[in-house]
């Protein structure tokens, strides 16, 4: 415990100092809570790798052995390969589905407002739902569903690798379609208007237009977005832990120290070693291990918001390759042909030839060319990661200027009609998860697969079973407190931390570090956290899950709230000053009223946001009794294909709950519009 509380207090101690030091009063509270949940794991888990860590009284100082057997451990590499890969097929589903339907949305006039709502409509789904009802529409039980009546074929997800890793893909495409689909309606905003004026002239047909204008304007508007969207697949758990749970078995996972499926994620592997392991030094070792991956991406990354430094872009890809390729994650001794294409790239970059894109564009294709030829005989063992990586930077410099394709003409009519198919079978896919729900919760019978369009007996008793013998009032109970206190925490720590940095380059550096700490943060910093909170006593606790919540929620509420209140005029700031009031009083008095549809828009994102939190409740709690409605609904099923699962009861919770969300959406609409459109509050 010793240990514990002067690493807390050290490191707390340096994080104030570097980026907290500027108007204090007003930041510290944001800080000490960016500090606990995002960056403190990240120092305790480096910590507790240099020691085995059984128990407080069972500590011994080991130097780098655990670091060293994280890293050597074949399971993480191949962990860590399965899931780049992963990754890349998640961005490019993602990119060809959500640019097929933002160019489908762009020009539409008859029914647009219903499909844009139809395209929105996953995020207002809780993802614990969709992710299981599609399962129960792709697996049913045993391989036989819906889908599979329909395919005649079996679709069992613990057993066909194929199947579990391109569902899983699937699903969690599905899940991040409707913020890509805006980021790329956004980005055709970029596009000239005398550009458009002149494809209308020339009689572009849509294809023509697609490849020719809205692609290679669109396209390196949103890669930045597009990149961070690679980076988060990184760090996804919910889909493996809840379709296939990290499997099916693949012979090259089984190794002395690591198990690993076709779908365990670096998130999968992380969870299974914190509870395979008593201890806590091997799990600090792993968080470390998976930390430099992530970090090693998001130093490529970085180098996006740099648009005119493609220089920093070309040398980050070497280093990760560099690294990635030492580490056996790589092509081994081949890299260096690649490699040789990325530095020639590179000089001809410095002397400002526009030649060095499609050198480097060879060089990834070589890359992943080796990497394919590898993947035939080696399976997921001949995956590379580097070559991954090298390949998503060098869809981003083929995509920089026109692309010019012979002329293919097709009738208009066929256009339309092609454009009305595809965003049919798309709205189809949206409410086809929704259906599986409602059908659970008015089905008489506890069964799946469902095979009829609607169940054979109907009731609402499963509804009055939920509430009179399942405890699921209480579990309303626990999310509605849980989701009040991180909407309180957010703002009474978010507004003060935005309002000092209207005008402080320190305090605006805090919202920089907390930016950061989002994108690097995951399941290998949230085991971590488990630990801290276990030793603050915040573990099984109600406060625990909200404040791990808030921090996670302050990133988006901070660069809400900062551009807002930088909208409203200096002008009343400035008579403020000259009629005596403090800092104190101004924030109070002015900004804050002014702030209010702000604030509501804040709310409800984080309310929404902690009630449909699933991740944080099933690490940090293990009482029944504080279960909110997420981990609630997940008993109800259990690890999938159980022979007691509760699938009625799971709909007509799924139901309550999408019920609750959608009236909470439904009653702060116009203030949540008035949060986003109004200027300056005025």
């Amino acid at each position: 415990m010793t240990l514990f509380f002067v690493t807390l207090i050290l490191s707390a101690i340096l994080f104030m100092i570097a980026v907290a030091r500027a108007k204090i009063a007003y930041v510290i509270a944001l800080a000490s809570l960016v500090f606990l949940v995002s960056f403190f794991p990240i120092v305790w888990g480096t910590f507790l790798s240099f020691f085995d860590f059984l128990t407080t009284s069972s500590i011994h100082f080991v130097g780098f052995k655990n670091i060293f057997m994280a890293f050597g451990d074949h399971g993480l590499s191949l962990s860590v390969k399965i899931t780049a890969l992963w990754a890349l097929t998640v961005l490019l589903l993602k990119v060809a589905i959500s640019y097929s339907l933002a160019l489908s949305l762009s020009n539409l006039k008859k029914l647009s407002g219903f499909l844009y709502a139809v395209t929105l409509t996953p995020w207002a789904i809780p993802v614990y739902i969709s992710i299981i009802s599609w399962t129960v529409l792709i697996e049913g039980y045993g391989g036989s569903s819906m889908l599979s009546h329909i395919l005649m074929t079996n679709l069992d997800l613990t057993s066909n690798i194929p199947l579990a890793f391109l569902t899983t893909a699937f699903v969690s495409t599905w899940l991040g379609i409707p913020m890509m689909t805006l980021v790329l309606l956004s980005s055709m905003q970029s596009i000239p208007r005398g550009l458009q004026d002149l494809s209308k002239m020339e009689g572009l047909d849509p294809l023509e237009k697609a490849l020719n204008l809205y692609l290679p304007y669109t396209l390196p508007v949103a890669f930045p977005y597009m990149f961070l969207s690679f980076l988060s697949s990184f760090k996804e758990f919910t889909v493996f832990f809840l379709m296939t749970n990290g499997g099916p078995d693949i012979v090259s996972g089984f190794g002395s120290q690591t198990i690993v499926g076709a779908t365990t994620s670096l998130g999968m592997l992380m969870y299974s070693k914190f509870y395979s392991t008593r201890n806590y030094g091997v799990v600090g070792a792993y968080s470390v291990a998976i930390g430099v991956v992530i970090m090693l991406l998001l130093i490529v990354g970085w180098n996006y918001q740099f648009k005119s430094r493609k220089s920093h872009l070309i040398i980050s890809v070497l280093l990760t390759h560099a690294v990635f390729d030492i580490w056996k994650l790589g092509d081994g001794v081949f890299s260096v042909v690649p490699l040789i294409f990325y530095i020639f790239s590179y000089m001809f970059l410095i002397k400002k030839k526009r030649i060095f894109k499609k050198i480097f564009v060879i060089g990834a294709v070589i890359d992943v060319a080796y990497m394919i030829v590898n993947m035939l005989t080696r399976g997921f063992d001949g995956i590379s990661v580097s070559a991954i990586i090298s390949v998503v930077v060098a869809i981003t410099f083929s995509f920089e200027g026109k692309i010019h394709v012979n002329p293919f003409k097709l009738s208009r009519r066929f256009w339309k009609v092609l454009k009305g198919i595809w965003l049919s079978t798309w709205s189809f896919g949206v409410f086809l998860p929704v259906w599986a729900v409602v059908f659970m919760a008015l089905s008489r019978e506890n069964v799946i697969p469902i095979e009829k369009f609607w169940p054979a007996s109907t009731t609402f008793s499963n509804f009055y079973t939920l509430f009179q013998s399942q405890g699921f009032l209480r579990a309303l109970e626990n999310s509605l407190i849980i989701s009040s206190l991180a909407v309180i925490m957010v703002i009474f720590t978010v507004f003060p931390a935005a309002w000092a940095s209207i005008d402080s380059k320190g305090a605006l550096k805090l919202g920089k570090t907390m930016a950061f700490a989002s994108f690097f943060t995951g399941m290998h910093t949230l085991i971590p956290l488990a630990i801290t909170f276990k030793f603050l006593g915040l573990l099984n606790t109600l406060w625990g899950i909200s404040i791990a919540i808030s921090a996670h929620s302050s990133v988006i509420a901070y660069f809400l709230i900062l551009p807002f209140l930088q909208s409203i005029p200096k002008s009343l700031n400035e008579a403020a000053k000259l009629d005596g009031a403090n800092d104190f009083s101004r924030m109070v008095k002015i900004y804050l009223p002014l702030s209010i549809p702000v604030l509501v828009t804040v709310g409800v994102y984080v309310f929404i946001e902690a009630w449909n939190s699933f991740v944080f409740p099933l690490i940090l709690l293990d009482s029944q009794r504080l279960y909110p409605v997420s981990i609630v609904l997940y008993n109800f099923i259990g690890e999938y294909g159980v022979a007691y699962s509760k699938w009625n009861l799971f709909g007509a919770g799924s139901v309550v709950n999408m019920v609750i969300i959608s009236m909470v959406f439904i009653f702060s609409r116009k203030r949540v519009m008035n949060g986003i459109l109004t200027k300056g509050g005025i």
